[in-house]
């Protein structure tokens, strides 16, 4: 927007080279040339801004990576219950995928539920799910080893974390301090190193 005094946005190729890129590192510990992961992307092409985190995913894994998987799905699904009824569907056709990445909560929240399902939540080593956005379904299902939820680019980190980024925001713009007009917003990782502290901000 250009008739603001300051915007606060979020880069999303950046956020999903983020996402990508945790990925890879995942697989990087599991799998080699030889014994590559299949991949299941979740994403929402009908939308841009979501397209360009798929597309930043893609080129995230591809960095970290490369020649070590294998997407045998790519699949668009925004919410919770689209995205299990998809990765169920997957799992039938490809019954050893073990890793999903994908654009959001829904992406996280779903492929957990079909996977715990189908391993009755004995989750191997190499199963992984690694998508974006901080929910308290998705920090609990992090801390819960019945899921196979891995890790979250967060943005700021828990509820407190964006309710203070967002205070500095206004204190800049209301003390005239913004050098920029746009202030992008950061991003990080949660795991289950930190998905306590960031779950103690909750709320």
């Amino acid at each position: 927007m250009t008739n603001t005094d300051g915007n606060w946005i979020l880069n999303n190729t950046d956020l999903g080279i983020a996402i990508g890129e945790l990925t890879g590192e995942f697989i990087n510990e599991h799998y080699d040339e030889d014994n590559k992961a299949q991949v299941t992307v979740i994403g929402y092409p009908q939308t841009t801004i979501l397209k360009e985190r798929e597309e930043g995913i893609l080129e995230g894994m591809a960095n970290v990576a490369d020649g070590k998987y294998e997407v045998i799905a790519n699949q668009a699904a925004i919410d919770a219950n689209a995205a299990q009824t998809a990765m169920e569907t997957i799992l039938i056709a490809h019954p050893d995928c073990k890793v999903v990445t994908g654009i959001g909560a829904g992406a996280m929240i779903g492929a957990d539920e079909a996977l715990n399902i189908q391993t009755g939540g004995n989750i191997p080593e190499d199963m992984a799910v690694i998508t974006t956005d901080v929910t308290k379904q998705q920090l609990e299902q992090l801390a819960d080893p019945a899921y196979p939820a891995k890790g979250i680019i967060g943005f700021e980190g828990s509820d407190e974390d964006t309710a203070n980024a967002c205070a500095s925001m206004f204190a800049l713009i209301l003390g005239d301090a913004l050098e920029n007009q746009n202030v992008f917003r950061g991003v990080a990782p949660i795991t289950l190193d930190n998905v306590d502290a960031i779950s103690a901000g909750m709320k």
